[in-house]
């Protein structure tokens, strides 16, 4: 019997769907993936059960309340992010510190952070599907405390959008990218964006924020710092240009530790 082209392609494709049909599996269940040991005040190091984060809390208070005096002593606010610990018990010391919020880059590191007590949270990255952004403004009616960044158009509206039907406003800063980092580039791009911002009525645009990853790891301070004021010349003029553009520029927020 002669088998014409598209009698086979769908005889195969039948042929294929039906071997690689997957068969149902089972996974671990929250029990299953739970802690296995709990810990306990005064437990010897030896007897942790893994992961655990162990810390010096003697070093760890010092070096928050040096970060804390010295960006006191420049007049720059600290708004630490939780990525480096992602520990809400680090992030309360930071705050009692001194901290004028925690950064976080995922929204479900907001919402547990959140969860346990953090009520002043800038989360530094765009929240893309709009399942997120449903999510971030149930966040935000129950954390009036909450700010998040923005890096296109289409992402503003969409924000806009959901936070009209929360029945609120939303904060928003502008993410300007340094290098390659995300974020819009700087310049008439991320002033248009700026611009779109502060005319949507369920939008509050509160400044913009640029960070340079890569610079905080140069060895040797003259090279990262020459690196850092290089980098960061055309957000800065991006910021002047907002400023005197007549938008709300209270928060400009970058570096790190490191630089």
């Amino acid at each position: 019997m002669s088998t014409s082209r598209r009698t086979f392609i769908a005889a195969s494709a039948a042929a294929a769907a039906h071997v690689w049909i997957p068969k149902p599996v089972k996974g671990d269940t929250a029990a299953e993936l739970g802690p296995v040991t709990p810990m306990k005040a005064g437990i010897s190091k030896w007897d942790l059960d893994t992961p655990a984060l162990c810390v010096d809390l003697d070093k760890l208070e010092r070096n928050i309340a040096k970060m804390q005096r010295e960006c006191n002593a420049n007049k720059i606010a600290v708004r630490t992010h939780a990525k480096t610990h992602k520990c809400a018990a680090i992030a309360k010391l930071q705050m009692a510190a001194g901290a004028i919020g925690i950064c976080t880059a995922k929204l479900s590191e907001a919402e547990a952070l959140f969860a346990a007590g953090i009520d002043r949270i800038l989360m530094t990255t765009s929240n893309l599907p709009p399942a997120k952004i449903r999510r971030a403004m149930e966040l935000k009616k129950r954390c009036p405390g909450f700010i998040q960044a923005v890096d296109y158009d289409q992402n503003a509206r969409e924000l806009n959008e959901a936070a009209k039907a929360a029945g609120l406003v939303a904060d928003v800063v502008i993410d300007v990218a340094v290098g390659t980092r995300s974020g819009i580039p700087p310049g008439e791009d991320a002033l248009m964006l700026a611009r779109l911002v502060d005319k949507q009525p369920n939008l509050k645009l509160r400044g913009m924020l640029s960070y340079d990853g890569g610079a905080q790891h140069i060895n040797g301070f003259a090279a990262r710092k020459e690196r850092t004021l290089k980098n960061i010349e055309e957000n800065a003029r991006t910021y002047e240009k907002m400023k005197s553009s007549g938008l709300n520029t209270e928060i400009f927020s970058g570096g790190g530790t490191g630089t």
